[in-house]
C-alpha cells in the first residue's frame, strides 16, 4: 500500500493583514517543493485579503468544522499564535506547526504545537521568555518587484507618509504632531495619512515621497516600513521591536517607542533640509533587498525538509 499523501491546512490564509499573507506563503511553499494538497480554512467564504493582495494559486478552503472531520496524523496544520485559544494544539491529531508573527495580539500561547518559528528575533526571546518556547527565526519577505524604489529622490514629494490604520497609532502620532508644534510653531510640516490600499497602490505612493514615519508601538517584525525602505523612503520613527531586525544608524532614524524628543528635533532637522535623508534612502533600498520571496522559500524549504516533512 502506497503512503497517505500529505495535506497542509492553513488557518485564515486568505486575511486582510499581512501575518495571514505569510501563513498562505508557508502553504504556497508546501506546493511548490513538495507537491501538498493545500486547504485555506475559515469560517468565511472568499478572500479578505484579495483588495490588498495577490494569491497565485486559488486555494480551496473549507470550514473548520470540516477539517476537523478529514484532517489525520500524516497532515500539518499552520497557524498564527493569535489563534492560540481554538486550543487547536490538544485538539487536532496532525503535526501542528505555529508562525510566530507577533508579540502583542495574544496574552496566552497554545503550547502543544509539535512546531514554532519566529519571524524576528525579538518575537524568538518574547516567546522564549514568556512562554519558555525555542524557535528558529525565518524573517518574512517583501514583494520586491513591487516595492522597488520609484522615482528619483528630488522629483519626489516632501509631504511626510504615516501609514493610519492601527489605531493604536493615532494617538502617539497625535503625541509627536502636538510636541513638535509646541517647540516650532513655526516650522510647519505636512503629513499624509494612509490606509486601506492594496500592495501596487501603496508602493506606488511610497515610491513618490521622500520619507516615512512609523510609529507603531510594537511589531513582531513590520512589513510596511520594510516595503517603505524597498520603495525608497528614508524611514523615521518608533522601532517596533521587531523593526530592529533591519533597522540601522545608517539606513533610517528610529527611536524606541515614545521617546519622542530625539524624533521632533529629527523633524526640524527635515524641515530645515528635505534632504537630509537622502543617504538613508540609498542605504533602505540595499537593505530590503535581503528579504525576498526567494529567501523565505529557501529558508522554510530547507526547514519543513528537515523537521516537518521528514520521511
Amino acid at each position: 500500500m502506497s503512503e497517505p499523501q500529505k495535506r497542509v491546512f492553513i488557518f485564515n490564509g486568505y486575511g486582510m493583514y499581512g501575518g495571514a499573507y505569510m501563513l498562505y506563503q508557508i502553504g504556497r511553499v508546501c506546493f511548490e517543493e513538495f507537491n501538498t494538497p493545500v486547504f485555506i480554512v475559515q469560517n468565511y467564504k472568499g478572500k479578505d485579503g484579495a483588495k490588498r493582495f495577490f494569491y497565485p494559486y486559488d486555494f480551496p478552503t473549507i470550514s473548520p468544522k470540516q477539517m476537523e472531520d478529514i484532517i489525520t496524523e500524516d497532515d500539518l496544520f499552520v497557524c498564527n499564535p493569535v489563534h492560540s485559544y481554538y486550543s487547536f494544539g490538544s485538539r487536532l491529531p496532525a503535526k501542528k506547526l505555529m508562525y510566530l508573527q507577533g508579540a502583542n495580539t495574544y496574552s496566552n500561547l497554545d503550547t502543544n504545537f509539535n512546531y514554532y518559528v519566529s519571524v524576528s528575533q525579538f518575537v524568538q526571546q518574547h516567546v522564549k521568555t514568556n512562554f519558555g518556547v525555542d524557535s528558529p527565526v525565518i524573517n518574512p519577505f517583501i514583494k520586491l518587484a513591487t516595492f522597488n524604489k520609484g522615482i528619483q529622490w528630488d522629483k519626489r514629494h516632501k509631504q511626510i507618509l504615516v501609514l493610519a490604520y492601527k489605531k493604536e497609532t493615532l494617538p502617539l502620532y497625535n503625541e509627536l504632531v502636538k510636541r513638535y508644534q509646541r517647540k516650532y510653531p513655526f516650522c510647519t510640516l505636512t503629513f499624509k495619512k494612509i490606509r486601506n490600499m492594496s500592495q501596487k497602490q501603496l508602493a506606488t505612493i511610497m515610491g513618490k515621497h521622500k520619507y516615512y514615519l512609523t510609529l507603531s508601538p510594537v511589531e513582531g517584525f513590520g512589513l510596511p516600513p520594510l516595503e517603505a525602505m524597498s520603495s525608497g523612503c528614508a524611514v523615521l520613527g518608533f522601532d517596533g521591536y521587531g523593526g530592529r531586525e533591519y533597522f540601522s544608524s545608517s539606513n533610517s532614524y528610529v527611536v524606541k517607542c515614545r521617546d519622542f524628543d530625539p524624533l521632533v528635533d529629527f523633524l526640524h532637522k527635515i524641515y530645515e533640509n528635505p534632504d537630509i535623508g537622502k543617504n538613508f534612502s540609498e542605504n533602505s533600498i540595499m537593505t530590503a533587498k535581503r528579504f525576498s520571496f526567494e529567501k523565505f522559500k529557501h529558508n522554510w524549504s530547507h526547514y519543513l525538509k528537515d523537521r516537518v516533512f521528514v520521511d
